[in-house]
């Protein structure tokens, strides 16, 4: 094979790679169902990322017996989400894939840790960061809650559509 064949393949790889990293976003986005979420700011600011606004849900941490883990860092879990009176809450955090009730909404996670003396899980869903344009970074950060608009395709795949002051 050429050179120039070779070369012309690695950037048609890196290109199919950048392309399909994209369209999972969008595709959560199209067809992803949108569940309201109570966020909270937890850091305005980042020197390499430029202005951006850390989110903590009221599904960041979960209650719930514990699975018996041995090591929480990065293990996969499912959350069940349902609707309640304005937000989305949690009904339920499982190691394998769940059977859904009615509208329920599955969300997969990750267990940053367990906290046996308050018994809850720390779950980080991937939409925990939210970039913003120059200037809204603190005045979201001084924001005691806000609403999030997310999308979750059947996979469980969770993605921001929307931030909403109430």
């Amino acid at each position: 094979m050429k050179r120039s064949c070779k070369i012309g393949l690695i950037v048609a790889l890196q290109l199919v790679f950048l392309f399909s990293m994209i369209g999972f976003k969008y595709y959560t986005l199209a067809t992803g169902a949108p569940a309201l979420l109570k966020a909270v700011p937890v850091d305005p600011w980042d020197m390499f990322r430029g202005e951006y606004v850390m989110l903590e849900y009221d599904i960041t941490w979960i209650k719930g017996e514990n699975l018996g883990l041995e090591n929480f860092q990065q293990q996969e879990v499912y959350v069940v989400i349902e609707k309640g009176e304005k937000y989305w809450e949690e009904a339920g955090i499982y190691l394998d894939k769940p059977v859904l009730y009615g509208d329920q909404i599955l969300i997969k996670g990750r267990v940053d840790y367990y906290n046996e003396f308050k018994d809850e899980y720390h779950v980080t869903y991937g939409i925990e960061s939210y970039y913003v344009e120059e200037g809204q970074g603190v005045m979201l950060g001084q924001i005691r809650s806000f609403d999030a608009l997310i999308k979750i395709d059947r996979f469980g795949n969770a993605v921001i559509e929307k931030i909403s002051l109430p």
